[in-house]
C-alpha cells in the first residue's frame, strides 16, 4: 500500500513567511512547538480558515548533531503583519518545483513519508532539489479532514 494517498506536482512560488524555531533533536518537542505557534498565531488573529502553517526541518539528522537541528513552524503571511523579532521572525521562502504528496495528518503517516518519499521519487525518475527544504504543509481546509502534505523540493525535469 502507498504510503500517500496522491501525489501532484506544484511550482510554489516565493513566499513571505512569520515563523518560530527550536533547535534540538527532532521528535515530540517539534509537536509542543506547534501547538504554541497556533496558540500565538490565535492569540494575534491570524488562525483562520484559510491559513496555512509550514512545519520545515532545517537540517539533516544524519549528518547535524541532533542538539543543533533546526525545526522551523511558518505560516504565510503578507508584508502587512508584523512581527517582534521576539521569538518570532520573517524571511522569504524560495519558490521552486515540489513534489506534493497528500498524507493522513497522523504521526505515523507523515513519519512513514518521510521514510519512503525520497526512495519513490528516484524510482518516478525525480531529481531531489537539496537547496531547498522539504516542508510539511497544514493547510486548514486539508486538516480539518485530518490530511495535510510532504512537499519535497525537485529539479527541473529536462
Amino acid at each position: 500500500m502507498a504510503f500517500f494517498i496522491q501525489m501532484r506536482e506544484e511550482r510554489l512560488n516565493p513566499v513571505r513567511v512569520i515563523y518560530t524555531r527550536r533547535v534540538g533533536a527532532y521528535g515530540k518537542e517539534n509537536a509542543v512547538l506547534m501547538q504554541r505557534w497556533k496558540e500565538w498565531l490565535r492569540e494575534h488573529s491570524l488562525f483562520g480558515s484559510d491559513s496555512v502553517i509550514l512545519a520545515i526541518a532545517m537540517d539533516d539528522p544524519a549528518i547535524t548533531e541532533a542538539s543543533q537541528c533546526r525545526y522551523d513552524v511558518c505560516m504565510i503571511a503578507g508584508e502587512s503583519v508584523k512581527v517582534s523579532g521576539n521569538e518570532v521572525y520573517s524571511r522569504e521562502l524560495s519558490g521552486g518545483n515540489y513534489v506534493v504528496f497528500l498524507i493522513e495528518h497522523i504521526s505515523q503517516a507523515v513519519e512513514r513519508a518521510w521514510s519512503e518519499s525520497f526512495g519513490y521519487l528516484g524510482r518516478m525518475g525525480y531529481t531531489l532539489d537539496l537547496t531547498r527544504p522539504v516542508m510539511e504543509r497544514y493547510a486548514k481546509r486539508l486538516v480539518d479532514w485530518h490530511l495535510c502534505e510532504l512537499c519535497v523540493p525537485v529539479k527541473e525535469r529536462e
